[in-house]
């Protein structure tokens, strides 16, 4: 989204616009590193969209997803941050005879090698970068609260899906091991893993269903206009440490 896009934005230097295609972005650098800052839209076939235009105009070193999330265990709460090490598609499944969901995850090809998975591993060698730029890092805490925020690593659930319903959130985290869930994840990953691009998804927590419902609009769009501001604001500063560590680093 625009306003999780415009926290990085100003942090970038030698800041342009240059659109791709039809969506946003901006092009700048941090230290040594260029940057694409694309606003791809919300969903995951804006985000393929978007992903599958970069890889194919740009060719990117590594494409890193930032953005909000709602939480997928009760203690994880508004402005923690989670380093994603997998991605799983939790609407991608089987609806059985029985009513049973079974889950399908992943599935396809590149030059016709078929690839079948249950998720979607982050690059090792971002994760890696992420931890130790994490470890220096002090992020704002969340209005109202006085400890700053954690930095989890787990697995992201995503889909075109906003669940809010505590048992369901409960069940995704039992099948999946995921931390909280968004929607645009599952695509980028699958698309850059067909493209070979090095792939990190980075996510801060905006609601957690567990704790209290997040009212929703006809558009099913969180009602947190008053927290606007602060929606991937902590994603964003931990990916610019990210990039200026693997600056640092001359990669």
């Amino acid at each position: 989204m625009e306003s999780e896009a415009e926290h990085l934005r100003r942090r970038l230097d030698e800041a342009h616009e240059s659109p791709l295609s039809c969506w946003r972005r901006t092009r700048g650098r941090l230290g040594a590193t260029p940057i694409d800052l694309i606003v791809s839209g919300i969903g995951l076939v804006n985000a393929a969209a978007a992903t599958a235009t970069l890889c194919v105009v740009e060719r990117p070193g590594a494409i890193v997803n930032y953005g909000c999330a709602g939480a997928h265990r009760d203690d994880l709460g508004p402005g923690d941050v989670v380093l994603g090490d997998r991605v799983v598609h939790v609407s991608s499944q089987i609806v059985l005879p029985s009513g049973e969901r079974k889950p399908m995850g992943f599935l396809f090809h590149v030059n016709e090698v078929r690839t079948e998975t249950d998720a979607i591993a982050t690059d090792p060698a971002l994760l890696a970068v992420a931890r130790h730029a994490v470890d220096g890092s002090a992020l704002p805490p969340w209005p109202g609260e006085t400890v700053a925020p954690r930095v989890v690593v787990g697995a992201i659930a995503s889909a075109d899906i906003w669940t809010q319903h505590g048992e369901s959130i409960r069940t995704l985290h039992d099948l999946h091991g995921s931390l909280c869930e968004e929607m645009e994840a599952a695509a980028i990953a699958q698309v850059a893993a067909i493209h070979g691009v090095p792939f990190l998804a980075v996510k801060d927590i905006s609601n957690n269903e567990l704790r209290r419902a997040t009212e929703a609009t006809a558009r099913g769009l969180p009602s947190l206009e008053s927290l606007r501001p602060e929606l991937g604001r902590r994603a964003a500063l931990v990916v610019e440490a990210i990039v200026r560590e693997w600056s640092s680093a001359g990669r």
